[in-house]
């Protein structure tokens, strides 16, 4: 009898230390009866869908040298739905873009370059249509800064003059692209996307914008 009465306490000592261990407990002492697998799950973020990464600008044509990069952060809210932002900078020179009056008479003309810097804020979402093709929108506020080289002709004769320009354009990207993974979750990330607000001073007027980068988490 003794011996049937200690492996009944040893079975019940055992069973208590498995549901303890099953047990989570809030910070006032009451159990939330989860386990800690459970715990994991409500975490606000999950580290693993977090998406980093970007693409580059490198272009050098006749006259024309333009460069940029863009980082990005997102993150993956479904495996199929992502959503982030961005921040990109560019800068763009085309040699001779002003011509300047420098002589009215005999007239003689001087070309001078445009420097440009952009600046574009912006916010994006993919969806994962099939496999590795994705649909993509986003909304980018581009804000360029350069010196406009003219003449000032309320005077005569009209000297050359600078003025400081800025100018900030809307733009609206859609498209799409492909992503080529390179690991568990890493991807080289090809994209094609159309400015459909088509204003007078975008960056993509009557241009397909190509993009070619790297993504983590994507």
């Amino acid at each position: 009898m003794k011996r049937l009465y200690a492996t009944l306490f040893f079975s019940m000592f055992l069973t208590g230390a498995v549901v303890a261990q099953e047990e989570v407990y809030s910070s006032s002492g009451k159990p939330l009866n989860r386990t800690q697998k459970n715990v994991k799950d409500d975490r606000l973020i999950d580290p693993s869908r977090i998406i980093v990464g970007g693409w580059g600008l490198f272009g050098i044509g006749s006259g024309v040298t333009n460069l940029g990069i863009t980082p990005i952060l997102g993150y993956r809210i479904t495996d199929e739905f992502s959503a982030g932002i961005g921040f990109g900078y560019q800068y763009l020179r085309i040699k001779d873009y002003f011509s300047v009056i420098t002589n009215p008479d005999p007239l003689v003309e001087e070309r001078r370059s445009l420097n440009a810097h952009f600046y574009s804020p912006s916010v994006w979402t993919r969806y994962v249509i099939w496999n590795n093709i994705f649909a993509h929108a986003e909304y980018e506020h581009n804000i360029s800064s350069y010196k406009e080289h003219t003449n000032d002709f309320t005077k005569f004769p009209p000297p050359p003059m600078t003025i400081n320009k800025t100018v900030s354009v809307p733009c609206l990207l859609l498209g799409g692209g492909l992503r080529q993974p390179i690991g568990e979750r890493s991807s080289f990330v090809f994209m094609a996307l159309y400015d459909v607000l088509q204003n007078v001073n975008s960056p993509y007027r009557n241009t397909i914008a190509i993009r070619v980068g790297f993504n983590h988490g994507f």
